[in-house]
């Protein structure tokens, strides 16, 4: 077969999976877990996140979840940086940050959001636990 057959399937193959990894970002998963020591005290909600001292999309993730922590009664921001806390990376299985984990009252994980967030998609599941709640 000619090179050009090849680097034609090569580059079908690297769209598809560029596509299949931009879709999976920013999407909620609903998850379970346990990280009561993170959870904000009073709060209903807290919105965990996961940060690198280098990561842009993180900047962005902490504006927008702390904006909805300032405006919302009950639910609260926590912003960790994991650089030098391989352990905590390990233990919720932090593949990438930034990586939201949006935690109930008792600190049980309820959903998982990797890669940044956006504040529509935030704001339907914070509706969709408080209903629940």
């Amino acid at each position: 077969m000619s090179p050009f057959v090849y680097l034609a399937a090569l580059v079908v193959v690297a769209t598809a999976l560029g596509v299949v990894w931009q879709r999976s970002q920013g999407r909620v998963r609903q998850a379970t877990g346990e990280a009561a020591e993170f959870a904000a005290s009073g709060a209903q909600v807290t919105l965990l996140q996961f940060s690198t001292e280098v990561c842009a999309p993180c900047t962005a993730t902490r504006r927008v979840l702390a904006d909805i922590a300032d405006r919302s009664a009950g639910i609260a921001h926590v912003d960790l940086d994991i650089t030098d806390r391989g352990d905590l990376a390990t233990r919720f299985n932090v593949l990438q940050t930034p990586t939201t984990l949006i935690l109930d009252a008792n600190g049980a994980v309820r959903s998982r959001i990797g890669g940044a967030v956006r504040r529509d998609v935030i704001t339907r599941e914070l509706d969709r636990l408080l209903e629940t709640a």
